[in-house]
């Protein structure tokens, strides 16, 4: 099980790299469009905000969760002692699952509505969102894994991430 969150932590973390490398691509293209050949990509804001922007966000929670990057405040941490600062690591990690969990089961609520009507944007062209709409239960519930596996398992539960992409072995 470990095995397979570690795969698709480091799948998942190098889809939203690839992400934002397609959304800089995608906008400089529009941008020499626009002021170049007076002639812009249409659509270029609804896909960046409808896909983009989800798949560079919602992706790579669980990356940063095995890393440990998400935003800390130490000023009560680094006071206290080893012990209690086991306990408040695992109190912040109990509270994280049941954050991602909410927000997983209403996002996964949100996207099934949007499949449902085959939810689209209106512009120029007619931008099918709903397939983006899956990205954000699926990084919440992988994120969930991430930390059961090592509120459960401990050491031997603990995804091992690269933290230089010097490093990274797919």
């Amino acid at each position: 099980m470990v095995k397979i969150a570690e795969k698709l932590t480091y799948l998942l973390g190098w889809t939203a790299g690839l992400t934002v490398l397609l959304m800089m691509f995608h906008v400089m293209t529009d941008v020499i469009g626009k002021y170049v050949f007076n002639a812009p990509l249409p659509g270029t804001a609804e896909v960046v905000a409808a896909y983009y922007m989800i798949g560079c966000v919602f992706l790579p929670l669980a990356w940063v969760e095995a890393s440990g990057g998400s935003i800390v405040v130490e000023l009560v941490f680094e006071k206290v002692s080893t012990r209690v600062q086991r306990v408040m690591l695992k109190l912040a990690d109990i509270v994280s699952i049941a954050y991602y969990s909410v927000l997983g089961w209403f996002s996964w609520d949100v996207a099934m509505h949007a499949w449902r009507i085959n939810e689209t944007v209106d512009g120029i062209w007619r931008i099918t969102t709903w397939p983006a709409k899956f990205l954000l239960p699926f990084g919440f519930a992988l994120a969930v894994v991430i930390i059961l596996l090592r509120l459960l398992l401990g050491e031997r539960g603990a995804v091992r991430i690269a933290t230089s992409a010097s490093a990274v072995e797919i």
